[in-house]
């Protein structure tokens, strides 16, 4: 898992990076005032939304490549600190990135968590463990929101992986769905090759909006 993902940012294979950052994260994320807790964040513009709305943000993430893109892209200046993992930290926003291994990483609780697509790019196997990650850094009553896609597998398999309501409850059963968009031109070629008639992006909250 670890080598494909650093060869993928190597040679640039990233086509889950949204350049504009995250439609459905702009339209239904209400919160500020939040630690936010972003795992396998690459170099997501939605850090910046996030901390553009009052949060501060941490994301963790494996590439260093793409960690250095992030500050690079956005003309930020950063530091370097220790925080268990070598941590980048902007100078005039509050935005670190954690360059590591997800499953290494050890911080103070957050209360709030953001996952664009990180539970979807894990095999079924690494899914539960890295749920059960997230919640040992979260608070007991942090707000969720956790974005995946759903579409037959049995068409085209992943990454990004098709997660069900069932899956996501064992993991967050307090998770609701609070929308479903028709994603269907974002699927990668490979599905859309394979003959893939549709894909949907779900959203899904815990705890309450705002």
């Amino acid at each position: 898992m670890h080598e494909d993902w650093h060869e993928r940012w190597r040679i640039g294979r990233t086509g889950w990076h949204e350049l504009e950052g995250n439609r459905n994260l702009q339209k239904y994320w209400t919160w500020s005032g939040r630690r936010v807790l972003v795992p396998l964040c690459g170099k997501a513009r939605d850090l910046l939304w996030l901390e553009s709305q009052g949060n501060d943000v941490v994301g963790v993430e494996l590439s260093e490549i793409a960690v250095r893109a992030f500050f690079e892209e956005n003309a930020l200046d950063y530091d370097i600190v220790d925080a268990g993992l070598p941590a980048w930290q902007a100078t005039d926003r509050n935005i670190t990135i954690c360059c590591g291994d997800f499953f290494e990483f050890r911080s103070e609780s957050f209360d709030a968590h953001y996952d664009r697509g990180a539970l979807g790019a894990l095999a079924g196997g690494l899914r539960g463990r890295y749920a059960s990650h997230v919640s040992t850094l979260l608070t007991s009553d942090a707000e969720q929101f956790v974005i995946t896609v759903e579409y037959d597998q049995s068409v085209c398999d992943g990454p990004p992986y098709s997660i069900s309501d069932e899956e996501i409850r064992g993991y967050w059963p307090r998770l609701e769905r609070l929308a479903v968009v028709d994603d269907t031109l974002n699927a990668p070629p490979k599905f859309r090759e394979a003959g893939l008639a549709s894909m949907f992006e779900i959203v899904r909250v815990t705890g309450r909006q705002g």
